[in-house]
């Protein structure tokens, strides 16, 4: 148990780090406010499960959706205001784009961070055994 809960902390310890480099990469700065906001909630791991917690400005996902103001549920996905004749004429510069800091890295660390567990639970399960 005690290695499935170093490596559990690792990995806490490391997905601030990926998203404020991630952040960092995309150029997504405006006012530093989200890269700030960045930082762990809470961690608990115990021979009966866990928990982690993180946390950032909710705007962030709208970050890394590409989405936000002027977007609204329901319109067919007809976003007048994403047309280059209408950005022109409106003055509205360039339209949005995705800036993908959280949900890759979050799917992607997931996905390895159950495969170390179940490794880890493994061997724990074989190690029983050698013991009798």
């Amino acid at each position: 148990m005690d290695s499935l809960r170093q490596y559990s902390r690792a990995w806490y310890d490391t997905m601030t780090r990926i998203w404020t480099d991630r952040l960092d990469l995309l150029g997504v700065r405006h006012t530093g406010a989200l890269r700030r906001s960045v930082a762990g909630a809470g961690f608990s791991v115990t021979d009966g499960g866990g928990s982690m917690a993180f946390r950032f400005l909710q705007y962030g996902l709208y970050v890394d959706a590409g989405t936000g103001r002027g977007y609204r549920r329901g319109n067919g996905g007809d976003l007048e205001f994403l047309g280059k004749a209408y950005r022109v004429r409106h003055r509205l510069g360039r339209a949005r784009r995705k800036r993908p800091w959280f949900s890759p890295s979050w799917a992607i660390s997931c996905r390895v961070l159950a495969d170390a567990a179940a490794r880890l639970a493994a061997d724990e399960f074989t190690g029983l055994f050698a013991e009798l």
